[in-house]
């Protein structure tokens, strides 16, 4: 039989678990989709926090949740659920740091396309979105989906339980530099992605600027709207495959970084509970 020592114990680790994989799924593609209404996403993360449950590795601080607990020792407690939120939505926001680097380069697009006063409603972001973002985060989705990246990062989430004591302080200043660094790449790797096209939209506004000097007579400025389409769309269409490989890579690469960043949330030294 479970006394209640025991059973406040049980509960309060499948507490912990649940939290982190909350704050996971706040951030995380797919997972986080604003299209999985939200008491389906609070079920989905309770079934997945009893799979993990046996996966977590027994601790001296774990054992002692549950005498606290009954002496009504609350406030290290909600300090232990706060803390496993933040390690949830860090590994969430890792993981969609490729999905923000390309919607930051479909931007650019849209801009430099001319189709930026072209936005309509998304039902992923809850707002008005341009048309070339909007494709290019499904695009991705997509890839993302059929790479298995859903899986994966459940299975970066599963090492995290692992290595990251639930009654641990996870947050160092490596990690704050390291997520700086990480937060570069979205704008980094949005301006590889979308730098040919915008470098040939650039070309091209040129070569109009110097027919209208050339022509007067000619109404450049109307003509470049439909030609700055046809070229943009053009040079995105036949580069598909191209952004498919390396959206490939960059997708694989993404695991990696969560791996890398659980790792650094390993706590040397600092425990709540023993």
């Amino acid at each position: 039989m479970i006394n209640t020592s025991q059973f406040y114990t049980v509960w309060a680790v499948w507490l912990l678990i649940f939290v982190r994989m909350v704050g996971f799924f706040v951030q995380a593609p797919i997972w986080g989709s604003q299209h999985i209404p939200k008491p389906i996403l609070v079920g989905i993360a309770a079934v997945f926090s009893i799979v993990m449950f046996p996966s977590v590795p027994v601790t001296r601080g774990m054992m002692e949740l549950g005498p606290h607990l009954l002496n009504t020792d609350y406030v290290p407690f909600i300090g232990l659920i706060a803390s496993q939120f933040a390690v949830g939505l860090v590994l969430g926001y890792v993981s969609y740091l490729i999905m923000a680097a390309v919607q930051f380069g479909a931007e650019l697009l849209d801009v430099q396309m001319g189709l930026s006063v072209a936005s309509s409603f998304d039902p992923s972001s809850h707002g008005s979105v341009n048309m070339i973002r909007r494709w290019a985060f499904y695009l991705a989705m997509i890839l993302y989906l059929l790479l298995d990246g859903h899986y994966r990062a459940l299975e970066a989430m599963k090492y995290s339980y692992q290595v990251i004591p639930l009654t641990g302080i996870p947050f160092t200043r490596q990690l704050d530099s390291d997520l700086l660094d990480r937060t570069g790449v979205i704008f980094t790797l949005g301006l590889q992605i979308a730098s040919p096209i915008v470098a040939s939209l650039f070309i091209t506004q040129v070569a109009l600027g110097l027919l209208a000097r050339v022509a007067p007579q000619m109404n450049v400025f109307m003509l470049s709207f439909p030609l700055n389409i046809m070229i943009g769309l053009s040079l995105l269409a036949s580069s598909l495959m191209l952004l498919r490989g390396r959206l490939g890579e960059l997708f694989n690469d993404n695991i990696h970084w969560m791996y890398h960043t659980t790792r650094l949330m390993v706590p040397h030294a600092g425990l709540l509970f023993g």
